[in-house]
């Protein structure tokens, strides 16, 4: 009992040490100025995101004027700029980049964990060529994928006048399917290479060999005994592939046009409400970071020198 209130005291403190760090980076633009505005924009954060109800964000729109005839007719435009409240607007959008985040990993997950899978199965120079294959494409940025699969769409709509789904976003409808492909490519892949090197690595553990002395067959040894171990390393990646998502979201909302948190926290908006959204991304990920962390930690508790045997 006292072990799980120490871990959920520890737990507590990174999660109040993380929300501390995303208030400090937003207000170090004030450090310019000095440490007294730097600490008048950290006050001015904290007293914005302990009242969510009132916050607010930037709608940015513009006017166009012709002058009085006679004179020549030349447009006028108009920047305006109102403050509008930040709820319940943000409740769609951010309901939007939370599903294309969770989603993503998830069919990375379920893609990485089928492939190995079926790799693993495979003879030896087929399986090295797809590790190969999967390290090249590793290499490759979000963006290229982005532009194939837009390019895929609309070449399949010229050549037969079927259209899989839309290349872009617009006001009326926003992609959702895409996204959620594009953005899962890239973790998909990191996680199916890391996979297979894992398990490279565990058929040198002891517990393999003394099971294929048994007699036991290679799928049977490779679904109850490397997939169930790797997984649980592949587990102490899972940070990284967060932190892989959110930065490619960024890129693919401003890619396909659609509108969602990540193209309103790199915009022009109050940092309270930046650092607001940021923390409500974070948080059910860091519980879920934690909750596998506090698996792992059960799992090889459970096991002989964390091998599995």
């Amino acid at each position: 009992m006292k072990s799980i209130y120490m871990g959920a005291k520890k737990g507590f403190l990174e999660y109040v040490m993380t929300c501390l760090g995303i208030i400090f980076l937003l207000a170090s633009p004030s450090l310019v100025e000095g440490m007294n505005s730097f600490a008048g924009s950290v006050y001015t954060i904290l007293e914005g995101i302990s009242r969510p109800g009132e916050l607010s964000y930037y709608s940015h729109s513009e006017t166009r004027s012709f002058p009085k005839m006679p004179e020549a007719r030349s447009v006028v435009f108009h920047q305006q700029m109102t403050e509008k409240p930040l709820f319940p607007y943000m409740s769609d959008l951010y309901s939007y980049s939370f599903l294309l985040l969770a989603g993503s990993l998830l069919i990375a997950g379920i893609a990485a964990y089928s492939a190995s899978v079926l790799v693993a199965c495979c003879s030896s120079p087929l399986r090295k060529f797809t590790v190969k294959m999967a390290q090249v494409l590793e290499a490759l940025p979000d963006v290229f994928f982005i532009f194939c699969i837009q390019l895929v769409v609309v070449w399949i709509y010229k050549q037969t006048g079927w259209e899989i789904a839309a290349a872009y976003s617009t006001p009326q409808h926003r992609l959702f399917f895409l996204p959620l492909i594009t953005l899962s490519i890239v973790p998909a892949i990191y996680l199916f290479r890391l996979q297979m090197l894992l398990i490279d690595d565990e058929k040198e553990r002891d517990y393999v060999l003394f099971a294929k002395s048994k007699g036991l067959g290679k799928g049977y040894i490779s679904l109850h005994h490397l997939f169930r171990n790797t997984m649980m390393e592949a587990m102490a990646h899972v940070p990284a592939l967060i932190l892989l998502v959110y930065t490619n979201l960024i890129v693919l909302e401003l890619l396909f046009h659609s509108e969602g948190v990540m193209s309103f926290i790199i915009g022009d908006q109050p940092a309270s409400s930046r650092a607001f959204l940021i923390i409500m991304l974070m948080t059910p990920f860091f519980a879920v970071i934690k909750g596998m962390k506090h698996f792992r930690e059960k799992f090889y508790e459970k096991t002989i020198g964390g091998t599995g045997e």
